[in-house]
């Protein structure tokens, strides 16, 4: 019975979309992947949210059950051999505010983490909405 490494929620998330030269990302394409296009066009997205709920094999981690999150990401596919086409997403940077999330992210998975002091802010009225990380 495989056992689910993480769970978490991810609320109060702001994604900014941007187009970029597909050159631009070939320091980061892993081998065996393509730039997944979309209608044409490659995006990085740049993704603001707040880790909730957080659990490590079930179990909560003191002082690390809620987070924020800022990434910048790009997406990537790859076809099999039968023909299936599967999507991922290539993660340049990835800052949270919790030092030990950074360590093991870093050393057990090679993901690139980064520590940053954070904070978060939403706002909305009738006729606007302001998200900050």
């Amino acid at each position: 019975m495989a056992t689910t490494f993480l769970t978490a929620e991810w609320r109060k998330l702001i994604m900014a979309q941007y187009a970029v030269a597909p050159a631009t990302l070939a320091p980061w394409l892993p081998r065996g992947v393509e730039l997944d296009l979309f209608q044409n066009r490659c995006y990085v997205s740049l993704v603001g949210f707040l880790f909730d709920r957080v659990r490590v094999l079930g179990l909560p981690i003191p002082f690390h059950t809620r987070f924020e999150e800022v990434n910048l990401r790009f997406y990537v596919a790859r076809t099999e051999p039968d023909g299936t086409r599967r999507r991922g997403v290539v993660f340049i940077r990835e800052f949270v505010p919790k030092t030990a999330i950074t360590v093991i992210a870093n050393s057990l998975y090679e993901e690139p983490y980064a520590t940053l002091s954070m904070r978060q802010s939403i706002a909305s009225t009738p006729s606007a909405l302001a998200v900050s990380y």
